[in-house]
């Protein structure tokens, strides 16, 4: 895939606080290195996000400009934005840090965009990026990437001259190479980056799990026992999983999938027929597998199942029993403008009293483990 490039005005301060992956437990902070990566996922939330919606149309006039056509990131898999002076606006935000700024504290590279996609690789940005972070903050780096490429020699390399520094994952939600190449246009093959995966644990590299998200077929036969096999939970960190969530791309993922397939029949049922039990039953089902491979296997401490419980009906919920491994993202009710910790979901609100959430439960950290040696 030939990659359409601009350059787009970058925010002041690359690193920000990041209260959505706080809640998911994946980081406090968060860097991104471009406005757009070359790893064009169709079903990306970030082609639709606050930021890319807001300046919608001035970037689409700096396409038209640069590039001679007016084109928008949902309809064009290809397109990357790139801010040139990310790594001097970089320099200048650490230039007035303390060099204990992070300590204790976990930041993401990267959240919205994939820093190890192949523009930022070649053009330096990504190892200059962590340089700075390395030698002017005291974060813990976590690296989430779809790029099969973070497990190269050099990579594993640079992450081993400081472990204690990094733990790195590959998102992956699904083993279908085809399906893959349709929908997660640009980036490394499931396969490969299974293989990275495995390559960085062989080396020594602390990692997590991502199977973010997970889609329905999924679960036909051992299709998600083979896939969580394949990342070795034992030897992760932790492990993080999630269902497939109402997008407004789902047309696109949809017809990724064969006519007629289980895939194709299940998402025009849950969002053109409005059938959302489906999606219960779905979210349900891939928690107990999760859940029952965790627990025959000895990780369900590690488990963080990301769950927006607002679509679990009645008639599922029990089968979240204690939410063990469960981080509920809806937002929760409120008292006054501080959130309470209890559901909204009046089923899942039982199971938070019955074991004794709420007001008074907070999820717990993930743990830096240190990682058996084999």
């Amino acid at each position: 895939m030939k990659l359409k490039v601009v350059e787009v005005p970058s925010i002041k301060e690359p690193i920000t606080k990041s209260p959505g992956f706080a809640k998911k437990l994946l980081a406090d902070y968060k860097l991104d290195l471009m406005a757009l990566c070359g790893f064009g996922c169709r079903y990306c939330s970030s082609s639709t996000g606050n930021y890319l919606r807001i300046n919608r149309e001035r970037f689409a006039d700096l396409t038209e400009e640069q590039l001679g056509e007016r084109l928008f990131p949902t309809e064009t898999p290809e397109l990357t934005f790139t801010w040139p002076d990310v790594i001097e606006k970089l320099e200048r935000q650490l230039h007035h840090k303390a060099k204990d700024w992070g300590k204790g504290k976990t930041l993401v590279v990267s959240q919205l965009t994939d820093a190890f996609s192949p523009l930022a690789l070649a053009s330096g940005t990504t190892e200059a990026a962590l340089r700075l972070v390395l030698n002017k903050t005291s974060f813990r780096v976590r690296v989430l990437t779809k790029g099969a490429a973070v497990a190269s020699d050099k990579w594993i390399k640079f992450f081993l001259e400081r472990p204690e520094r990094f733990v790195v994952g590959l998102s992956v939600g699904t083993t279908d190479d085809e399906w893959a190449r349709r929908i997660e246009v640009g980036t490394s093959s499931p396969t490969a980056r299974l293989k990275a995966h495995r390559a960085l644990q062989d080396a020594g590299v602390p990692t997590f799990g991502m199977l973010c998200p997970v889609f329905p077929d999924a679960l036909a036969g051992d299709g998600l026992d083979r896939l969580v096999d394949a990342i070795r939970p034992e030897r992760c960190e932790d492990v993080w999983a999630e269902p497939y969530n109402d997008r407004d791309n789902w047309r696109v993922v949809r017809d990724g999938y064969p006519a007629g397939s289980y895939g194709a029949r299940w998402m025009t049922s849950v969002y053109e027929l409005n059938e959302r039990s489906k999606w219960s039953e779905y979210a349900t089902r891939l928690y107990v597998q999760f859940k029952a491979h965790a627990v025959r296997n000895g990780w369900i401490d590690r488990l963080k199942y990301l769950l927006y419980e607002g679509g679990i009906i009645q008639r599922d919920a029990d089968m979240f029993a204690n939410l063990a491994g469960v981080l509920l993202q809806d937002p929760h009710a409120k008292d006054g403008e501080r959130e309470t910790g209890w559901s909204r979901n009046k089923a899942i609100r039982m199971l938070q009293q019955h074991e004794g959430h709420g007001m008074v439960w907070t999820p717990p950290k993930p743990a830096q483990r240190s990682l058996p040696v084999v």
